[in-house]
């Protein structure tokens, strides 16, 4: 049960991997400068107490993509980077791509999967439609000479050419290529960026464009890439005159790993510290949401599920209970009360 498609928004979810928390200048880092991630921000709400319901990468994907906590079906670790039938986000779980597609929605994935790498694990398997990226947690930033079954470029299903220059400049690419060409329906978009994950990979021109001084010039020349990437796909929706109803969600998908920094937080990716699950978290839209908000009650990346359902006018998930909340009445009207009493994490015996 969907609202009248032309009343109904896009949206795009987009997510860093691994950077610091003091690693964006929406945070109020000094010394890595992201103003088109912090315009979703200014544009709409920057949550200060924004959180994922993982510690680490796979973990974490499966708890968005499924708007449940991912140790209620064993997804509580990562997956190896080994070819496997089964290995993968379990085929018994429902996925935001699912709910909206079949709500007549495109849905389109770009960038790291990290969900597994077999055929039923595949992006176009769980729901999506289309598909931009590699199955890997991680490869590198630039073309691969010799690319595996696990880390290539993939359209679809197929493994394309690796012509580009640099992952995060293509992914940004791509998903501005798809906006430019999704006009007979409303889209969600899942662009899962590997930036600012290792290896440490940066271009000599985004080096040399980033300043000395404190912070790693290596990461502050990877954020400086992505910035650009989502300032890429952000002016893609203003040319397409999709802005004002798109709902925007930017995020990291766990605590920055050891070597970024993390200040204030303590701890790091893979502890329950607030520096292993505490992340910058803004959304944007235009339409239905007002400007400037500094929000500060706690919510979770499980959110995200249940508020893209409702902006979309979906009542209900074929799937099992979701343990996220609908955050739209928060954000686009004062309230006194918050979305969650309690939020949980596991991470084995941390």
């Amino acid at each position: 049960a969907a609202v009248h498609a032309a009343e109904r928004p896009n949206i795009v979810v987009i997510i860093s991997d691994d950077s610091g928390y003091n690693e964006f200048s929406l945070n109020g880092s000094e010394h890595f400068a992201t103003p088109r991630i912090d315009s979703i921000a200014r544009d709409g709400v920057r949550f200060t107490e924004g959180y994922t319901s993982g510690t680490v990468c796979s973990p974490t994907r499966a708890g968005l993509l499924t708007g449940r906590y991912q140790n209620r079906f064993g997804h509580e670790f990562n997956i190896p980077p080994v070819y496997s039938e089964t290995n993968g986000l379990p085929l018994t779980e429902t996925t935001i791509a699912d709910v909206m597609q079949e709500a007549g929605y495109r849905t389109i994935a770009l960038g790291k999967w990290h969900l597994g790498y077999a055929p039923a694990c595949h992006p176009l398997s769980r729901g999506f439609s289309d598909y931009h990226g590699f199955l890997q947690g991680a490869r590198s930033y630039f073309p691969l000479e010799k690319p595996t079954v696990l880390n290539r470029l993939l359209r679809d299903r197929e493994p394309i050419p690796e012509t580009f220059e640099y992952m995060t400049d293509e992914l940004g690419r791509a998903a501005a290529a798809y906006i430019a060409e999704t006009n007979d329906r409303p889209f969600f978009m899942y662009l899962a960026f590997n930036a600012t994950h290792g290896p440490n990979d940066a271009t000599e021109a985004d080096l040399a464009a980033v300043a000395d001084g404190p912070g790693n010039r290596t990461h502050k020349a990877m954020t400086h890439a992505l910035d650009r990437a989502v300032g890429v796909v952000l002016d893609a929706l203003d040319e397409h005159h999709k802005r004002d109803n798109t709902l925007v969600v930017f995020l990291n998908d766990n605590g920055g790993v050891r070597g970024h920094d993390n200040t204030p937080l303590t701890g790091f990716k893979g502890s329950t510290w607030e520096g292993g699950i505490r992340v910058p978290f803004a959304v944007r839209w235009p339409a239905r949401i007002p400007a400037g908000q500094v929000f500060t009650k706690p919510v979770i990346s499980l959110d995200i599920f249940p508020t893209a359902m409702a902006a979309a006018g979906v009542e209900d998930t074929p799937g099992e209970p979701l343990d996220g909340v609908d955050l739209l009445p928060w954000l686009t009207t004062p309230r006194e009360d918050r979305p969650h009493q309690t939020l949980f994490w596991k991470n084995g015996s941390r």
